[in-house]
């Protein structure tokens, strides 16, 4: 990223502990990626020199939830929360990690033949006692030709069950999202003003962008104006490096390519 550019962000990231803002810092930093899957994607939240008392806001914290200009960057369960002391004072780092509880919860789940993929989904879900919904579902909801049982982790189950709709799904704060083969309705439209460099294409059908610090979501559809470049594509990685000082800042994200929608 370009230094002038960076000398004129706004690097405040906000901090909510169960909902309970923790004000006591001047310095943080917030490191993670995630993907278009159900495997948990950890990201990890380092304070500087923390007072005691958001400290303990943290360690009880059943949920943290890490925001800049009113856009979510990471937000979960808190999976550790410790700290340190060095030369500098003390470090506190908190992991959050979203998919944990469906990566750890066990089912055993009979399914009759007939049931859809979809009501398969729900039942997972239901079984897993994770209390995560499935937000809504749109293209091909085939129905299971034979009864299956399922056994194990409930997200390899669930996506062991979407596979038979060839679906993708990832997790957000409201639910389980579910991206169908066909794609969806674009939900992003980035421009040059979104950019901090042109877009750069990887093996394949992969387009890496280098963009501004916002609630960019995997699984989300997205519209690329870049120069002459137009082009639509799904969002399956995000990564993030948020230092509230002078360290990195910045994010990127990687779409995967929508066939024939590339002028």
């Amino acid at each position: 990223m370009d230094n002038r550019l960076n000398d004129r962000l706004n690097r405040e990231l906000v901090v909510l502990a169960d909902g309970e803002p923790v004000t006591g810092f001047q310095h943080a930093r917030l490191t993670g990626r995630e993907e278009l899957s159900l495997v948990p994607s950890p990201f990890f939240l380092r304070i500087r020199n923390l007072e005691e008392s958001d400290y303990l806001l943290l360690f009880r914290a059943g949920d943290v939830t890490v925001i800049h200009g009113g856009s979510v960057l990471a937000a979960g369960p808190v999976t550790d929360c410790f700290r340190r002391s060095d030369r500098e004072g003390t470090l506190t780092t908190v992991c959050l990690s979203p998919g944990l509880p469906l990566w750890e919860a066990p089912v055993s789940l009979s399914v009759e033949a007939g049931v859809s993929v979809s009501e398969t989904v729900r039942r997972l879900l239901e079984a897993s006692g994770t209390g995560i919904r499935l937000l809504g579902w749109t293209g091909k909801d085939p129905a299971l030709s034979r009864g299956q049982a399922f056994f194990g982790r409930a997200a390899e189950c669930v996506e062991t069950a979407l596979s038979a709709a060839s679906a993708r799904a990832c997790l957000t704060a409201s639910g389980l999202c579910v991206v169908p083969e066909e794609g969806l309705p674009v939900t992003f439209h980035l421009t040059a003003e979104d950019l901090v460099r042109a877009p750069a294409f990887a093996s394949g059908r992969t387009m890496v962008l280098a963009a501004r610090m916002a609630g960019w979501s995997v699984g989300k559809a997205l519209e690329v104006e870049y120069g002459g470049l137009r082009t639509e594509g799904l969002i399956t990685g995000r990564s993030v490096d948020a230092d509230t000082r002078d360290g990195p800042w910045r994010t990127e994200l990687l779409a995967e390519i929508s066939p024939q929608r590339t002028a």
